[in-house]
């Protein structure tokens, strides 16, 4: 006997994912739609084959319990198991299919409380096998599906990064071998990283791992994701140094709240001897991370210590390099793409955005030798209000240098005064 083969009524791809990966473990119609099509309600035992968006069979399902209950009798607990979100999500999104389906059957009925729905629980039975490429075609169609929500999404790209982190194998390897085929565990635990990406979760989060200067990082939600911007702060750093090393035995460097240790780590791999370098952090995670990826890379000539800023600092420098919080709360940014997963501690800061940035440039001079700089990361738009900072503090060679994509974003300055000491 033939089983029932369909197709989820929206996004069928990525919710076909949430179903492999577990979790989806309950689906919903209307009544009354049984009646129209002529069909008979489930049945527990029931099993039925789960189509992707291209028609090919992705799971198949056994329900385990069947229950005829009103929209507005739906729990917490039951829109969960569908997977999609909380109960605010499931009403909002159930609503408007089964309005577009009463509208279909060009049915007047309102969707009210009292609306029927039949609820199924069901549990997996069999994952249909899928080769590389296979996977490879199916995981960019469900990325695509949330594309429009998320464009920050790049299912080729993303889709060949999960399939290699869980395979093990290189692009051009996952290419030769394209007709391989995946066992039931990886089939597994590619839906849950596809489903986690599909969400919108950074791929650094997914991966644990994210590249800055040629250096593999680990990362975790506790710390902010290197981006390649900031790789301009290192070349304005190591430019700097290079310069100064002739004139010191060993330079001084602190690198303030330094999240995965990027910065701090990409000075101390190309200056090697010639630095000493402290990092700080004010979250014990972020040194957790940190110090992790300074063992990894080998690195002793890094020092990575739990500090608020300053706070725990009794030396001078000669550099003194952050990238600091310069997000202003209200930033609508921040509900957009990666930035949405990472910590707002690390991002958000007060006075539009300049309270840190304040913070560090009015009390860097008492941790400087003379002569000593200090380097900032900011937001593109804010060179000429941390400008006007430095001037407030008497810093002086005060400029500004734009990073790749040709925005404002670090600004630099020296401090030659001596007033200001322990």
């Amino acid at each position: 006997m033939d089983l029932p083969q369909w197709q989820f009524g929206v996004k069928p791809d990525y919710l076909a994912t949430l179903v492999v990966a577990g979790l989806k473990t309950a689906t919903s119609s209307g009544k009354c739609f049984y009646t129209l099509a002529d069909e008979p309600l489930p049945k527990v035992g029931n099993q039925h084959i789960i189509l992707d968006s291209a028609d090919q069979p992705v799971v198949k399902i056994e329900l385990q319990s069947v229950e005829i209950i009103a929209f507005a009798q739906i729990t917490e607990e039951k829109a969960q198991a569908e997977g999609e979100g909380n109960l605010a999500d499931w009403q909002s999104a159930h609503l408007a299919f089964f309005q577009e389906q009463c509208q279909a059957y060009n049915l007047a009925t309102e969707i009210a409380g009292d609306f029927e729905v039949v609820y199924e629980k069901f549990s997996v039975v069999q994952l249909f096998p899928k080769t590389y490429q296979q996977w490879l075609t199916f995981a960019t169609a469900t990325l695509a599906e949330n594309q429009g929500n998320d464009p920050f999404l790049n299912p080729k790209t993303d889709a060949n990064l999960l399939l290699q982190a869980v395979t093990k194998r290189s692009k051009s390897a996952i290419f030769a071998f394209a007709e391989t085929g995946l066992s039931e565990a990886e089939l597994k635990q590619l839906a849950t990283l596809l489903a986690r990406r599909a969400k919108g979760e950074p791929m650094a989060y997914i991966l644990g791992e994210k590249e800055f200067w040629s250096l593999p990082l680990k990362v975790s939600p506790a710390t902010l994701i290197p981006r390649p911007d900031t790789e301009r702060l290192v070349e304005l750093a190591l430019d700097w140094a290079n310069k100064r090393s002739d004139r010191e035995e060993i330079l001084q460097i602190l690198d303030l709240g330094t999240g995965t240790g990027a910065i701090a780590l990409a000075l101390a791999r190309e200056l090697g001897e010639k630095a000493q370098i402290v990092a700080v952090d004010r979250e014990p995670q972020a040194v957790e991370l940190a110090e992790q990826n300074r063992q990894a890379l080998g690195l002793n000539n890094v020092k990575i210590q739990q500090s608020d800023w300053f706070t725990q600092i009794s030396q001078k420098f000669h550099l003194i390099v952050s990238n600091p919080p310069y997000i202003d709360q209200n930033d609508e940014n921040l509900t957009q793409g990666d930035v949405r997963f990472e910590p707002r501690s690390a991002l958000v800061a007060g006075q539009n955005g300049l309270a840190d940035l304040q913070k560090i440039i009015e009390n860097a001079p008492l941790y400087l030798h003379p002569n000593g700089a200090l380097m900032l990361e900011h937001g593109w738009q804010q060179a000429p209000q941390v400008q006007q900072i430095f001037k407030k503090n008497q810093w002086v060679e005060i400029e500004t240098v734009q990073d790749y994509g040709g925005n404002d974003r670090v600004t630099k300055a020296v401090w030659t005064k001596s007033s200001k000491t322990f």
